[in-house]
């Protein structure tokens, strides 16, 4: 079987390349950016066992637990007719609100690097830095999803407010705020934004 799969496979690589008959497989593999099947399908069994049937792999694996990763959900978020009104999201800039005295405005952010991912958010009101917050997340998460978690913080202490409707929220990241408006996306912390945020509603 073995065998078999590598001349089914050398045969569509050389006609992908061009290349000639004599060339190695280990070239062409190389100059396609193509893996040989064999890691191809332990990659795919490794992603398996521990996504979707959230088994544990060996240590010497990866240190990744399955409850380290964020599942995809599906379905509707909350029911179809409960949605963000329209002076709940915008995609406008937001620069006007921040001169406002009679605004709280609070800005978010994530960030990925080489040694940390974090999420935070701050809140600026007359022109003063009121309160900070942030966190350190695993090594294994996406600055998208660090995005989304200071997106999520900063509803939660927006709606402990005394009167939330003079707070705004900026984030610089469209990408974020599109999929927290979506009730069918499949981020997890993004429903948490949406279901936050349709709490607050007036």
């Amino acid at each position: 079987m073995k065998r078999k799969l590598y001349s089914i496979k050398r045969l569509f690589l050389l006609h992908i390349s061009g290349a000639y008959r004599t060339t190695p497989m280990a070239a062409l593999q190389t100059i396609l950016g193509i893996p040989p099947l064999h890691m191809q399908l332990q990659f795919e069994a490794r992603f398996t066992s521990i996504y979707r049937l959230r088994i544990p792999l060996p240590p010497n694996i990866t240190d990744t637990l399955p409850q380290d990763l964020e599942m995809k959900a599906t379905g509707w978020s909350t029911h179809p007719s409960e949605h963000l009104k329209p002076n709940q999201i915008s995609f406008e800039d937001g620069e006007a609100y921040i001169a406002r005295k009679d605004i709280i405005n609070i800005f978010t952010a994530g960030s990925k690097t080489e040694h940390a991912v974090e999420a935070a958010f701050c809140v600026l009101t007359n022109d003063n830095w009121a309160y900070q917050w942030s966190a350190k997340l695993n090594d294994n998460n996406t600055v998208f999803q660090a995005e989304l978690t200071a997106l999520h913080e900063a509803v939660i202490y927006a709606s402990h407010l005394p009167n939330h409707n003079t707070s705004k929220i900026h984030v610089d990241n469209r990408s974020s705020i599109m999929a927290s408006s979506n009730s069918k996306s499949t981020k997890e912390t993004a429903r948490k934004f949406s279901k936050s945020s349709l709490q607050i509603q007036e």
